[in-house]
């Protein structure tokens, strides 16, 4: 009936409407499309029975532009067979002289075991040297150089990756696991800690990896409790809200690093 009137309009010699624009579509807010990442630079280092192997992203990095330096940092005591073990206890400082002033970092723990992580901005553009060293205590103590704004030196001996990049709630990809939901929730965490403002898009991401783990717990007879902390987390990112490193670590005594069995007097602890 709507077409009738319609054409008998446009038949009596009354200007047609004009089209209406039609929106593209867009992709769902959870959907994060597939692009390749830029490369990264990684190089492999050691100090004794300690082997660490350092990661750039971007691996070109740019003065004025934050790059994200992780650290896998393992340990092989005398007498061990094998690779390295992942090292948990460190207390960890990169030391950053250049072209620019000389600053120092401390060195954050992140979800994984034995990974560390920092975000570096170069000043200016040169070659830097980055010193990694434990400001307490034991750990290794290396250093190399980078370059900023030029090619990597080739006394660093590393090279360029094209990495992959986990694709929060996309569909048809292949399930992560719960140690790779963690070690991305823990590289965001990361950037919202060290950032002067949390962004929105970033805490619904973290809530997202949360939610991914639920029903997933490394230890099945506690599969409740994994769930509540993770749970507990996600509402409060929810909300805008970063958890603290406190928060993270009730949940790694436990179900990453098997340091505790009973959590239910935190902070109090029994083994």
């Amino acid at each position: 009936m709507i077409l009738a009137l319609l054409v008998a309009i446009a038949d009596a010699g009354m200007p047609a409407a004009a089209p209406v624009p039609i929106a593209p579509l867009q992709a769902a807010p959870d959907i994060v499309p597939l692009v390749p990442p830029p490369p990264e630079y990684t190089l492999s280092l050691k100090d004794g029975g300690w082997r660490v192997h350092v990661n750039f992203r971007p691996g070109e990095p740019q003065p004025g532009e934050v790059v994200e330096v992780t650290f896998d940092v393992g340990r092989q005591k005398d007498g061990d067979v094998g690779e390295p073990q992942p090292w948990n206890d460190g207390k960890l400082a990169l030391t950053v002289t250049g072209p620019g002033p000389r600053t120092k970092y401390l060195v954050r723990a992140l979800g994984d075991a034995g990974v560390y992580g920092v975000h570096w901005t170069p000043v200016s553009r040169g070659l830097w040297t980055l010193a990694l060293a434990p400001y307490k205590d034991a750990g290794p103590t290396v250093s190399f150089q980078v370059g900023a704004g030029e090619p990597m030196p080739v006394a660093s001996q590393g090279h360029m990756v094209q990495a992959s990049r986990m694709v929060v709630g996309a569909r048809g990809s292949e399930r992560p696991t719960v140690k790779q939901l963690m070690a991305d929730l823990g590289k965001r965490w990361q950037r919202e800690v060290d950032s002067a403002q949390p962004d929105p898009a970033e805490l619904k991401a973290m809530a997202k990896l949360l939610h991914a783990a639920q029903g997933r717990s490394p230890l099945p007879a506690n599969g409740a409790e994994f769930d509540g902390l993770a749970a507990q987390e996600a509402a409060a990112l929810e909300k805008g809200a970063i958890p603290d490193a406190t928060s993270c670590l009730k949940c790694h005594v436990k179900f990453r690093d098997s340091w505790v069995a009973d959590l239910s007097r935190w902070p109090e602890i029994k083994r």
